[in-house]
């Protein structure tokens, strides 16, 4: 529309010296050119700085906004630090207690052990003596019944009828006279 415009107004002007197109391609668009920057400079200026304003106050506010996550992020990993901080230190607790407690436990296993042992030990110590006892009671009784077994057979042997006889005869004069 510019061009025509252009286009109009030179014709005019030609008219005016003579009618007659201008060929010249680089005399006209360099007064296009000029003609549409200038135009766009005119109209263009207050639509453009309106639209680089409102561009610049977003971006501001984009930076603002950043800037803020990032104080937020700084603060809460500071936070967070220190609550590994803490929990480093509580884990050293934990791990010293666990050795302290492990310990503990391994004495009182160690202890509870050696009473199991001593315990046995009596056990076995008891056990061993009644069965020694139980051995000793069992061959005095083999004993015994080999000795009467003997002195039955020997008995047996030496008190034929006529030895009875004389023994219970002897053994009645000493009780009657």
């Amino acid at each position: 529309m510019i061009e025509t415009l252009l286009f109009l107004a030179e014709a005019h002007s030609e008219v005016e010296s003579g009618f007659g197109l201008n060929l010249d391609i680089f005399e006209t668009n360099l007064i296009n050119l000029t003609l549409l920057v200038g135009i766009l400079v005119y109209f263009g200026k207050p639509v453009l700085s309106k639209i680089l304003t409102e561009r610049r106050s977003k971006i501001a506010e984009q930076i603002q906004a950043v800037e803020q996550k990032k104080k937020q992020a700084e603060v809460t990993l500071a936070n967070e630090q220190k609550k590994l901080e803490e929990a480093k230190v509580i884990a050293a607790k934990i791990r010293s207690e666990a050795t302290t407690n492990a310990q503990k436990a391994r004495e009182a296993i160690l202890a509870q052990g050696e009473k199991e042992v001593q315990r046995l030990r009596e056990i076995a110590g008891k056990d061993l003596s009644s069965e020694q006892e139980k051995a000793i009671a069992q061959l005095r009784a083999r004993v015994v019944a080999l000795a009467l077994e003997q002195a039955r057979s020997q008995m047996d042997n030496m008190l034929n009828d006529d030895v009875q006889r004389k023994l219970i005869d002897r053994s009645i004069a000493k009780l009657g006279g």
